[in-house]
Order: structure tokens, then C-alpha cells, then sequence
């Protein structure tokens, strides 16, 4: 077992406890003298930082490795987190859902629970209240110490302090989001708010399709808009909050007007209710665009020409973005990644043909791995304070 040059750990001023916590956390399990050596931390500093961390019971130390090349001194042990330490509670809130449940540092996740929103309580007088509870009753679901939450939801987020510029697909502006959920939840427990998409891309990029890569561009649907994000050298790309507004790409000027103002954005033409409006369907909370992809599967030539309709907006969305990004991976995710798993070869064609970048690139396609990757990026998002200086998160902690 040898450590996996996991990027960006440790080099952010944090704690050698934090260093130490956040390489087991993000990596799994590694030998005592994997961390030393990946840390470039002195094997003092690496033990003390374990012993401490042990401690706070989140880590364990596990016996040498049995099958371990045999050297000088004692077998190094195998060090992981500890699998029954803190959780987080991780919201996502979509158009017209909530999920939430319990994530641990092992990004296990559990006591997931989920609701459908009507129109009348997406208002954040109705819906703020409701999220707090959602946080209450995941939080009450565990004995397990709880040091924080996140709620992922789509919008123009100022990460810094929680505040919900705007939320098109919800109709909100100006909320104070993390603000006013501080004082309902409860009393302890720190409160962050994210950007969906890019905490989705940030987990996709560290567990799961973007592993190994150097530059990733990801686009999320779940259901309803599309959402993006782009890590370069291991971190996202954020701007003021907002950068890489994915589903905004113009791909049909003059074409169906947008909850943002503007006509003929990708989101109009490339989410699930898009595929719906193809195959002269009506969107709703079932599984109408399964049904559609189900039938364009079996030869249905009504749900292939949606498909072959909707993936071609993809395409021109994305032959924008890989032109002006020249990533080096392309991660489709949620409704995006089944819709181009039932036109792959179109959709990578038709890349190759219209994007330059793509062609010399050898830009790679693929499909999400995480099942919640918004959940997992609002785990993160959580842990943060505790990956970075565990004593203190947890002083302040409940």
C-alpha cells in the first residue's frame, strides 16, 4: 500500500493533524510511513500528529501489513479514518427536491432521506424552515458527533458567508441563506452553503471519473437545468461564485427564452424536461425521460429522434466550452450521463467534427461514478473546517 500523490493535500496552511486527516481522508488507507512520506512531514511530527488524531477517536491504527516487503525496523501499520467517527449533514436542493442525509469521512453515506417540493414551497419563508428540519431530523438519526452541514443548491452563491445571490430555478434573490439556517439548526453546528454544480464536479474530480486526470470540465443535470464546472491543477474554477454557467450557453439564438432572461440557453435544450418536449411528452416527476431513453433503446423512432435532438444541443454546448477550456477530461453527470450513454457514438462524433480543440486534444468522454456526488462535494464542503484543524472544529463543534 503505497500513497497516490493525492493533489492539493496539505498545502493549504493547515495543521500537521489536519495534513494528516486529510490525505487518510481523501486517499483511504495507508501505511504510517505512505503519509510520512507523502507529506514530506518529519516522521515526529507524522507520529504525533496520529497519536492526536487517534485521540480525537478520527483515526485508527490497524496492524502492518501482512504481505509487506520486509526492511529495517518494525512493519509501518496501516492508518485509515475512523469509519465511526463525526459526520456531516448534506442537503442538496434542486428545483423540486430535497435530499439529505449523513455523509462520513470515509464518504459513506447514510439516513438519506428525500421530498418533493411543490411550487409554493420553494418560497424561502416556507422552504428555509423546511431545510432546517431536514437537518434536525438527519442530525437525530446518529449518536455519532455531528460537525457540520452544507446545503448544495443550484444558484449564484457567495460561498464566504452562505449568501444566495440568486437561484433562477427556485426564484430566489438576495437570501441569507447560511445566515438564517445558523439559527435554526441546531445550536453548534456550522452552516455552509455551495454551489451545486461545483461541489458535484469537485467530488466527481477527486472520487470518481476524474481521478488521474490533470483538467476536467464536468456538466450536471438532475433533471431540471444544467449545471458545470472545470478543475484545473486540482482545484475548481469559481470566479465571484458563478463562473462557468454551463446551462447559459447560448445553442439556439432566438430560441426558447430562459429563466435568466436570455433565449436559447443550453439548459432549454439539453435537460431532461428538453428530451420530454422532444418526444412531445410532458415533464413531470416520474420517469418520463427513463421511459424515453428506454424506448430510443428498443427502437422506438419517436424517443431515438428526441435523443438524436437533445444530444445534438449537448454537442453544441459542448463544442464551445472544450474549445475555450481544453480540458483534458470531459465528465458528463445525472441525466447528461444516461443521455449520452444512449448516443454515445453521436455525441463523441459529432465533438470530434465540430471542436478542433477536441480532436488534437484526444479529449476523453466519460460518465459520472459517484451515485450523489452533490452530496459527497457538500460533505466536503462541511469537513472543511475539521480537515484543516481538527482540535479546534471540534471544540466548537456540539
Amino acid at each position: 500500500m503505497v500513497a497516490i500523490g493525492v493533489r492539493g493535500v496539505g498545502d493549504d496552511g493547515g495543521s500537521a493533524a489536519g495534513r494528516v486527516l486529510t490525505l487518510l481522508q481523501r486517499s483511504g488507507p495507508l501505511t504510517r510511513a505512505a503519509v510520512t512520506a507523502e507529506l514530506g512531514l518529519a516522521a515526529s511530527a507524522v507520529g504525533t500528529a496520529l497519536s492526536d488524531l487517534t485521540a480525537l477517536e478520527l483515526v485508527r491504527v490497524g496492524e502492518p501489513l501482512r504481505d509487506a516487503p520486509a526492511g529495517r525496523g518494525r512493519p509501518s501499520p496501516v492508518v485509515e479514518v475512523n469509519p465511526d467517527g463525526p459526520v456531516a449533514v448534506a442537503v442538496q436542493l434542486s428545483a423540486d427536491r430535497v435530499t439529505a442525509g449523513l455523509v462520513g469521512l470515509d464518504r459513506r453515506i447514510s439516513h438519506v432521506r428525500q421530498r418533493f417540493l411543490s411550487r409554493a414551497e420553494t418560497d424561502p419563508g416556507v422552504l428555509v424552515p423546511g431545510l432546517a428540519d431536514a437537518v434536525a431530523e438527519a442530525a437525530l438519526q446518529t449518536d455519532r458527533r455531528c460537525v457540520g452541514v452544507c446545503i448544495a443548491m443550484p444558484g449564484f452563491i457567495r460561498e464566504s458567508d452562505g449568501f444566495v445571490r440568486s437561484s433562477l430555478h427556485l426564484g430566489w434573490d438576495e437570501v441569507p441563506l447560511a445566515r438564517r439556517l445558523a439559527g435554526m439548526v441546531p445550536t453548534g453546528i456550522p452552516v455552509a452553503v455551495g454551489r451545486a454544480s461545483t461541489l458535484a464536479v469537485l467530488a466527481e474530480f477527486r472520487y470518481g471519473a476524474g481521478r488521474g486526470a490533470t483538467s476536467m470540465l464536468a456538466l450536471n443535470c438532475e433533471r431540471v437545468g444544467v449545471g458545470g464546472g472545470f478543475i484545473d491543477a486540482g482545484g475548481p474554477l469559481t470566479g465571484a461564485g458563478h463562473a462557468l454557467e454551463a446551462g447559459h450557453i447560448i445553442v439556439e439564438p432566438g430560441g426558447l427564452r430562459c429563466p435568466c432572461g436570455a433565449r436559447g440557453c443550453l439548459e432549454m435544450y439539453a435537460d431532461a424536461r428538453a428530451l420530454a418536449r422532444a418526444a412531445g411528452r410532458r415533464h413531470d416527476r416520474g420517469d418520463t425521460a427513463a421511459e424515453i431513453l428506454d424506448g430510443a433503446a428498443a427502437g422506438d423512432r419517436a424517443a431515438r429522434e428526441a435523443v438524436r435532438v437533445t444530444a445534438g444541443h449537448l454537442v453544441t454546448g459542448l463544442t464551445s466550452l472544450v474549445n475555450t477550456l481544453a480540458p483534458e477530461r470531459v465528465v458528463l453527470m445525472g441525466f447528461l450521463a444516461d443521455l449520452y450513454r444512449a448516443a454515445e457514438d453521436f455525441v463523441r462524433d459529432g465533438l470530434m467534427a465540430s471542436s478542433v480543440v477536441a480532436r488534437t486534444g484526444h479529449i476523453e468522454i466519460v460518465t459520472g461514478e459517484l451515485r450523489d456526488a452533490a452530496l459527497v462535494g457538500a460533505a466536503e464542503r462541511a469537513f472543511a473546517p475539521l480537515l484543516r484543524e481538527p482540535r479546534t472544529a471540534l471544540r466548537t463543534s456540539r
